[in-house]
């Protein structure tokens, strides 16, 4: 079971959305000790549960973010899958849905008539756009809409191909962290006015959090740090590559550390160039480029490990995987696999409070009978009509 003292062990959530962003938020109060069931579709389930690559018949993201939650098939589209639904919302602290905006409406769960029924309920749902809004969205769309897709490296967004396409779903994934403390904060009201609420953190809301500055600096003329220092065009802060290929993040603003850094390369006499966005900046960053490209990048590590610099490697997610400072700094966490054995991931993404559940994500409709019982879901019949 989950960490019994974890901030949230005495909560019950129930979790009917659907994919990443939920997905995100789940594991997030998982991690934090709530009790965590998960309404599925009984004709397919979560589609995460599909998405390649699978393990033991399940996907791999499932296994990780659903790690620790139970598994309910409701058919949430007939009378019987709402009313089961409403009963185990009378135990529940918190609802988690991504429908459509008016879909609980449809339903009969419009919140008003919920928080009558449950005063205590804070529900939270994850829609594309506004509360109001059913146009739907994904990843992509959220990311290109607020302009985050073209800040990103590498992106071509004149070719209108799949190179325009992060590897990361940003939006996704920042929409649930957003989520959780939107969750926590109306939970923390409640325990001051015995009250539930209703939230809303739209997926269109997550990258804008992350380029919150740079639309500060476009709006006061651009050409701020954001373009210029931060951005790669000095010497004391960019990526330069070694002898054997492999690239050194070397993040020397401070002055302090740019000295430091050219004294330790033996290159003193680019001290006065770090910051320099014109021709000698230029000219120093060409010359710490061909000196670092003269060692591998082990050797230039080794010699400046004591140095005390913002000096790192520049990892693939296969190196990443391996590097000991994300396992010694307890940023990895090995997620149980519903066959045996366990996954080495990251997490928990709340590392100071948070802890990975022991049990595997759950087969799919894993613990229909046991919830039917407990909650008095009518289990003489099917739990999934």
């Amino acid at each position: 079971m989950n960490e019994p003292s974890g901030a949230l062990s005495d909560m019950l959530v129930v979790d009917c959305s659907r994919m990443l962003p939920g997905a995100v938020l789940a594991r997030n109060l998982l991690d934090l000790g709530a009790r965590l069931i998960k309404v599925e579709d009984p004709r397919v389930g979560d589609l995460m549960r599909y998405a390649p690559p699978l393990v033991d018949g399940v996907g791999v993201g499932f296994c990780v973010y659903y790690r620790g939650a139970e598994s309910l098939r409701l058919n949430l589209r007939t009378p019987e899958g709402i009313a089961r639904l409403r009963k185990l919302l009378s135990h529940a602290d918190v609802l988690l849905d991504s429908f459509r905006p008016g879909t609980l409406e449809r339903w009969g769960l419009d919140f008003g008539k919920l928080q009558r029924e449950c005063p205590r309920l804070v529900s939270c749902s994850l829609p594309g756009f506004a509360d109001d809004d059913r146009r739907v969205a994904h990843d992509l769309n959220a990311a290109g809409l607020t302009g985050l897709l073209g800040q990103l490296p590498g992106s071509r967004l004149t070719h209108g191909s799949g190179d325009d396409i992060p590897r990361v779903l940003v939006a996704d994934v920042n929409t649930g962290l957003l989520a959780t403390s939107s969750v926590l904060a109306a939970l923390l009201k409640r325990a001051k006015t015995g009250r539930g609420a209703r939230i809303h953190q739209p997926l269109l809301s997550a990258p804008l959090p992350l380029v919150t500055w740079p639309w500060a600096d476009r709006a006061a003329g651009g050409d701020g740090a954001l373009a210029t220092t931060l951005a790669g065009r000095v010497p004391c802060y960019r990526c330069y590559r070694c002898a054997d290929g492999k690239l050194l993040s070397v993040g020397c603003l401070e002055p302090k550390f740019w000295q430091g850094f050219c004294r330790a390369i033996a290159k003193p006499e680019l001290i006065s160039a770090g910051l320099d966005l014109g021709e000698r900046g230029r000219a120093a960053a060409d010359a710490v480029a061909e000196h670092l490209a003269a060692q591998p990048r082990a050797e230039w590590l080794a010699m400046l490990a004591d140095k005390d610099l913002p000096i790192a490697a520049v990892h693939d997610l296969d190196a990443a995987r391996s590097e000991p400072i994300l396992a010694s700094a307890g940023l990895l966490e090995h997620t149980p696999m519903p066959g045996g054995g366990q996954l080495t991931v990251p997490g928990p993404a709340l590392p100071s409070v948070g802890r990975t559940p022991e049990r595997p994500a759950p087969k799919f409709g894993e613990h229909d009978d046991a919830i039917a019982r407990e909650f008095g879901l009518e289990p003489g019949q099917t739990p999934s009509s």
